[in-house]
């Protein structure tokens, strides 16, 4: 059954299907259709839609204006070049690009034909719906990326423990552990194709709005552009405070607590108050203690941001 989600194999059985549908009612040129089959395969449904309704508004404009230059002025290359002078513009104006190719090739059978008439327009229409007709059935079928996506929220999480928990560390020690770039690279690398896959589930859902996929994965991403920010503070720390190991703690049961059903608003209290407890110490004495403390301010507000965008998500979905 899984052989049905294949791209090579759909367009391999919808080229087959198509070629036995237009010989069993006789069309000329049944070879095109098994080609405009192949075309229109796609690997999410919204995209095969969109594509074959270009196809198909395309298909038509060509027949039609090929019947009218064709048999009114003529067949010809000086009327073949007219008819591309005018159509292909006009695909492009009108966004269906995507079907200009055979739309051009339905049009060069007209060009070719006898006479223009009610069979020959039928045969070219028959191309177009057999062809686009097959594969459209074949994109029915799309592969199941949940379960792949799954993982990836898993492995993605489970890298952000990892990442704030070092810098938890890190904002004790004043050193950065010397795998950390590794584990960033790694994460950029699985947000990238986690959001592929998450904007083809969501565009094989055509007749259910679910957007959870795309928007856990975009929350994620903001996620990860803040932790890279957090970590040029990290340059520019090298004195240690109270301030410095109450936010290291802090850290740490952020860390802890990275979990998709964790709407934040507990940590974001508990960083309220933290900022309320750092503005009754004392003040810097020294100008490189004033630096660092403002870092670590710093530090602190980007951790607010982090948090935030992670609860504006739990708000649409918890």
């Amino acid at each position: 059954m899984r052989y049905i989600y294949n791209l090579t194999f759909k367009m391999t059985l919808s080229a087959i299907a198509s070629l036995i549908i237009a010989n069993k009612l006789n069309v000329e040129f049944a070879t095109v259709a098994a080609v405009i089959a192949i075309l229109s395969i796609q690997d999410d449904r919204k995209k095969a839609l969109v594509i074959g309704k270009n196809r198909i508004f395309a298909c038509i404009i060509s027949i039609i204006l090929s019947a009218i230059l064709y048999r009114f002025i003529g067949q010809g290359a000086f009327i073949f070049s007219l008819f591309l002078i005018i159509f292909i513009p006009l695909a492009s104006k009108l966004n269906i690009s995507e079907g200009m190719v055979p739309a051009i090739v339905l049009s060069t059978h007209l060009l070719i034909a006898g006479e223009i008439n009610i069979y020959w327009i039928t045969n070219e229409l028959l191309i177009m719906g057999i062809g686009i007709g097959t594969a459209s059935i074949a994109n029915i079928f799309m592969p199941s990326l949940e379960k792949i996506f799954n993982e990836d929220k898993e492995f993605i999480e489970n890298q952000y423990r990892v990442i704030l928990s070092k810098m938890s560390n890190s904002l004790i020690t004043q050193t950065v552990d010397i795998d950390e770039e590794k584990v960033l690279k790694e994460l950029e690398i699985r947000l990238k194709e986690s959001s592929e896959r998450a904007y083809k589930i969501a565009n094989n859902k055509l007749f259910k709005n679910n957007s959870y996929y795309t928007d856990y994965i975009n929350m994620r991403k903001n996620q990860f552009d803040i932790i890279m920010k957090m970590r040029t503070h990290f340059e520019r720390f090298y004195m240690s405070f109270e301030q410095t190991h109450l936010m290291s703690k802090f850290t740490k049961k952020v860390a802890e607590n990275v979990k998709d059903i964790n709407d934040c608003n507990e940590l974001l209290i508990e960083l309220s108050k933290l900022k309320e407890e750092f503005k009754k110490m004392a003040l810097p004495k020294t100008r490189e203690e004033f630096e660092n403390r403002a870092q670590l301010l710093q530090f602190l507000n980007d951790m607010e941001d982090l948090l935030n965008i992670k609860r504006n998500f739990a708000s649409n979905y918890l």
